[in-house]
């Protein structure tokens, strides 16, 4: 009997198919970012015990964004509303490069 090697089909799933489509992929990065951002300071939130209306009396930051951040709406607030946000929630934000810390903001 000769030896037969099988032929292994490489199965894609949709996902994959669909990120090989340049504006799917650029949507679901858009998309992604903001359920991260949304999820993070949900999780911020729930950690310090505030309410919306309580993070926006502390950080000086309007209600309605608040709830468009954490809704996903919002998906590309400014650096200065952020930083509001995150500070007051005991946290903070640091950008990297590589390994190299490049700023704590």
């Amino acid at each position: 009997m000769k030896n037969e090697q099988k032929k292994t089909a490489i199965t894609k799933t949709t996902f994959d198919r669909l990120m090989k489509n340049q504006a799917f992929k650029e949507k679901f990065d858009k998309e992604y970012d903001a359920l991260t951002l949304s999820e993070t300071i949900i999780e911020l939130m729930e950690s310090e015990k505030l309410s919306v209306r309580e993070l926006s009396k502390r950080a000086n930051v309007s209600s309605t964004v608040i709830q468009e951040i954490r809704s996903g709406k919002q998906d590309n607030p400014t650096l200065l509303v952020l930083s509001k946000l995150v500070h007051t929630l005991g946290a903070e934000i640091i950008i990297k490069k590589g390994k190299k810390t490049l700023a704590n903001v």
